[in-house]
């Protein structure tokens, strides 16, 4: 979301590279934590799928499409929406969905963030 929010531009290196670590945690957390359960932590909707849902709609905010091609991970975000109702779901994924079409940060909020958004990702 950095560099949706910050308007900056990743090096195609660094993209490929979250974009591969972000593949390869979206396997971990299929096959470890949801697993075959219809929600993480078993037959019901709990505060870590809220969490998690929360967690992966960031990516989406910001383009990616993480529940694309992975069909497990689909349902279960379908499971979630359907839990907590499609309306109450994408009231509260509102600003994270509407992250792009945000005005530029402030120059100056964004001279003084910039190093420690730097370091981050680097």
């Amino acid at each position: 979301m950095f560099p949706v929010f910050l308007r900056e531009q990743v090096s195609p290196k660094l993209l490929a590279t979250t974009l591969a670590e972000l593949d390869e945690l979206l396997q971990l957390f299929e096959d470890k934590f949801l697993q075959n359960k219809a929600f993480l932590v078993g037959s019901h909707i709990s505060l870590a799928d809220l969490v998690a849902i929360t967690e992966l709609m960031h990516p989406v905010g910001a383009g990616c499409q993480v529940f694309e091609g992975r069909p497990k991970l689909a349902a279960w975000r379908q499971r979630v929406e359907a839990a907590v109702g499609e309306d109450l779901f994408w009231e509260a994924h509102e600003v994270i969905m509407k992250a792009k079409d945000f005005p530029p940060a402030d120059p100056t909020i964004k001279q003084k963030i910039m190093p420690g958004m730097l370091a981050m990702i680097r």
